[in-house]
């Protein structure tokens, strides 16, 4: 019987894939049906829909993973400034993330990003959280082959140019994500027990719960230090939009509080089986891509202007 039901899933799948590759019938009715595993994983979301197609033919697809030997040390590259601090908004269990909607309201003005390698102004919009089943997994992106516990994106758009997040997710420059790495360990981190408590009332896709206030400063880690690259989303439609800031230094979390978002489920209280962790998608090719960084290893792989060239250099001949 569970052989039928998987086999007549399968059909009913390809089908529809069929139908909407010819239709163009938009990303609405792909929200629902795409995953990270089996026939609506990652290796399909390229073929669901005509919008996702970067998912299977982009060259600029993230996460990819960061070799340190890649690394070009770039001295031009100037801190990252956040205008704000506190947010509000609404926590969300996507199914496929745990996600906060972030709120404009009048008691707190938007938080902005600007300066590192970006030129316009970012306003953060959203925060998404990845993690995997167990600690050493969970991470998108990964560092010299390793990756870590999970990864917070905090996803700005383009507030210079654009009027809110959907004009500016397909477009160059649209969207600016700084992620931060979580990392285990025997601190507990106050801002996200915050979140690891509000995940507990949304254990099940479609639930929602309001987010009264967040330091997104002391959230983050230090964020002197960083890696960038040109890169796109890491769900679909893969839009390669996204100028990505990664820092330095993980976000430390205890193993309970990342066992609190183990237990969100990727269904309705009816499938309670399908748990959300491992909603990661697989490291994707750099593709002679540029990974810079303001973190001087003095080894040689640097972006440093030379000199070539000095005044009254010639030799003064005495007589």
């Amino acid at each position: 019987m569970d052989c039928n039901i998987k086999y007549n899933s399968y059909i009913t799948l390809t089908l529809l894939l069929l139908i909407h590759s010819h239709t163009g019938d938009g990303s609405s009715l792909w929200s629902v049906w795409w995953n990270y595993d089996g026939i609506s994983g990652p290796m399909m979301w390229g073929s669901m829909t005509n919008e996702w197609y970067m998912c299977s033919k982009g060259k600029n697809q993230s996460p990819i993973d960061i070799d340190p030997n890649m690394l070009l040390f770039d001295p031009t590259l100037k801190h990252i400034e956040i205008q704000g601090d506190m947010i509000t908004g609404t926590v969300v269990n996507n199914g496929v993330d745990l996600s906060i909607e972030v709120n404009d309201t009048e008691d707190f003005l938007p938080v902005n990003i600007t300066l590192g390698p970006l030129s316009y102004k970012y306003t953060v919009a959203r925060i998404k959280f990845h993690f995997g089943s167990w600690d050493g997994v969970g991470s998108e992106h990964s560092v010299n082959g390793e990756f870590f516990d999970g990864e917070v994106h905090i996803e700005a758009f383009n507030s210079d140019v654009f009027a809110n997040f959907s004009h500016a997710q397909k477009a160059p420059r649209g969207v600016a994500i700084i992620a931060a790495f979580l990392q285990v360990g025997k601190r507990s981190d106050e801002n996200f027990e915050i979140l690891a408590n509000l995940s507990k009332l949304v254990p099940y896709k479609g639930q929602r719960v309001r987010l009264k206030e967040l330091s997104l400063v002391s959230f983050l880690p230090n964020k002197d230090n960083y890696i960038t690259y040109e890169g796109s989303f890491t769900q679909p439609g893969c839009y390669e939009t996204v100028t990505w800031i990664i820092l330095n230094r993980p976000i430390a979390v205890s193993h309970s509080q990342l066992e609190t978002l183990r237990n969100l489920r990727q269904r309705d209280v009816n499938h309670p089986q399908s748990f959300m962790a491992d909603n990661i998608r697989p490291i994707m090719p750099l593709n002679r891509r540029t990974l810079r960084t303001n973190i001087n290893f003095k080894r040689g792989c640097t972006m440093q202007e030379e000199r070539y060239y000095q005044l009254n250099t010639r030799k003064r001949v005495e007589k």
